[in-house]
């Protein structure tokens, strides 16, 4: 944990930095993210996979909660070279305070801090927000998601569905996310995400929809809803053709399959894809990438 005196618009506030295993002010966050986004991050913290690649940045007046955002860091895999990007998240304010600097001070902080580590930004932006964020340098982008259309059916493979509630289906999990190689276009890689959507809140409803197939060295999370077939995540330990995923998964008749990230070495047709009213935001350096490629930034990398 770190803390620091500020001072915005003359008032003095408290930064405090990764400060989760303080339990008081975690609880204190917990209350504020309950709040404004219906959801807190307790179970996260519980779970242990909340690791050091989603950090809090929070302002304090005193014992009281002002200001926050979450900062989340991925590594990510473009033209052959390893990058660390950076995700900026869970921004709020109390209402009693807005329109007093607040946020813009927490954004143009957490720019300074890491203008020299990552290799580009981006996060997700409300309709009624986007005018906020060009002030910091972002661009707002389009996002494409991938589809297919046939007919698809089960080949015979064996699919086992994982229960991360049993330690070795968990443990298993755990490794494909670990070690899986590149499945997506842009692949996007943070554990910690990974299992916030999957193991920590069951009631996004992905936890109960992740598959096991060994044939294909395969572990996807993926759901079928009348004859759709969407493809959240994929996690490979070896390449194996999606074509052959894809009818493994069909245990009933599929005539359309949708990916929650730009898969790999697949023909696929590209809609423009928008996810609620949220728009996509992205570092200058990193707006040429999405404006000449049809990506999509993975589902489970949303924060």
């Amino acid at each position: 944990m770190e803390t620091h005196k500020v001072t915005v618009n003359g008032t003095e506030y408290t930064l405090y930095k990764n400060y989760q295993n303080l339990e008081r002010l975690r609880l204190k966050f917990n209350a504020m993210t309950t709040n404004f986004w219906g959801f807190d991050f307790e179970n996260f913290y519980q779970s242990t996979f909340w690791d050091s690649s989603c950090m809090l940045y929070t302002l304090f007046l005193e014992d009281e909660i002002v200001a926050h955002t979450t900062v989340s860091l991925f590594k990510t895999n473009w033209n052959s070279k390893q990058l660390l990007w950076a995700q900026i998240g869970t921004v709020m304010t109390e209402q009693r305070f807005q329109k007093r600097g607040l946020a813009r001070f927490l954004m143009q902080y957490i720019q300074g801090e890491f203008k020299h580590q990552v290799d580009g930004m981006f996060l997700f932006a409300n309709d009624t927000v986007t005018e906020f964020y060009p002030k910091f340098g972002f661009i707002p982008v389009d996002e494409y998601q991938a589809s297919l259309s046939g007919v698809f059916a089960n080949t015979g493979q064996i699919v086992q569905q994982l229960n991360l509630d049993c330690s070795s289906d968990l443990e298993l999990f755990e490794n494909y996310v670990e070690q899986s190689i590149p499945t997506a276009a842009l692949h996007i890689n943070n554990k910690g995400l990974a299992f916030f959507y999957t193991y920590a809140y069951p009631e996004f409803g992905y936890k109960q929809v992740i598959y096991f197939l060994e044939q294909l060295k395969t572990v996807a999370v993926a759901e079928i809803k009348e004859n759709t077939l969407t493809i959240v995540q994929l996690y490979q330990l070896e390449i194996s053709p999606l074509e052959d995923v894809i009818h493994a998964l069909a245990h009933t008749p599929v005539t359309n399959v949708r990916f929650g990230f730009t898969p790999l070495g697949l023909k696929t047709t590209f809609e423009r894809y928008k996810e609620d009213d949220l728009t996509l935001f992205v570092s200058e350096n990193l707006a040429e990438v999405f404006e000449q490629q049809k990506l999509m930034i993975p589902m489970l990398s949303h924060t």
